[in-house]
């Protein structure tokens, strides 16, 4: 009888002493506060007059590395002129210079590459190109793109129609020629415009016209 009793008065201190281990975790917690989320967690994009707001109170803190860093995050811009942007602000100008966009620093046949993979549907290709030809991150090149994307930008970037296929006009006076009487202008004129031929089977195609 002693022995079930040890066992039951072990038991019940267990309880309560997982219980209140319990208790204090949760006052340690509510002590704390919410977990601070991952320094990977995607920032929102902000648009310039946020941008400017975000990075003048860092200023106003003296938090000049934060604001550099917050500028290049949502710009891409390089350290020197995300800091001479943070400068800018911080000498109290009006207004900072806009963040040097993709035009800026690539050529209009790389752009025109570019916006030709985005009417094409190839937002992949288009991002690595973008990339390739500015200092943009993963991140900004994706957004610049799928802006592209969703504007009329891209109905500039068609390609030209190619030349019309001169095939037909050729053969047309090949064939004028040959009512003619003309076979040797118009073995000629074959010659001339497709030099896969040689003149034995340019002499044939005028022979069965």
């Amino acid at each position: 009888m002693d022995f079930w009793l040890i066992v039951v008065i072990a038991f019940g201190a267990a309880l309560v002493i997982g219980f209140g281990i319990v208790l204090v975790r949760a006052r340690a917690d509510a002590v704390s506060g919410p977990t601070p989320s991952s320094p990977g967690a995607e920032r929102p994009v902000l648009d310039r007059a946020e941008l400017d707001a975000a990075v003048g109170a860092l200023l106003a803190e003296g938090r000049l590395i934060p604001a550099v860093k917050l500028i290049r995050q949502q710009t891409g811009l390089g350290l020197a002129e995300a800091k001479a942007y943070a400068d800018r602000l911080a000498a109290g100008a009006d207004s900072a210079p806009p963040p040097q966009s993709p035009r800026a620093s690539i050529s209009p046949e790389a752009m025109a590459r570019i916006q030709h993979l985005v009417a094409q549907g190839k937002k992949l290709q288009a991002v690595k190109e973008l990339r390739e030809h500015t200092r943009l991150g993963l991140r900004e090149a994706k957004l610049t793109v799928d802006r592209m994307a969703e504007s009329a930008v891209v109905l500039a970037a068609e390609p030209p129609e190619p030349p019309a296929d001169r095939t037909d006009e050729v053969m047309a006076r090949v064939q004028a020629l040959v009512a003619e009487g003309k076979k040797i202008q118009a073995i000629k004129l074959l010659l001339d415009n497709a030099p896969d031929l040689d003149l034995r089977k340019a002499k044939e195609i005028v022979d069965r016209l």
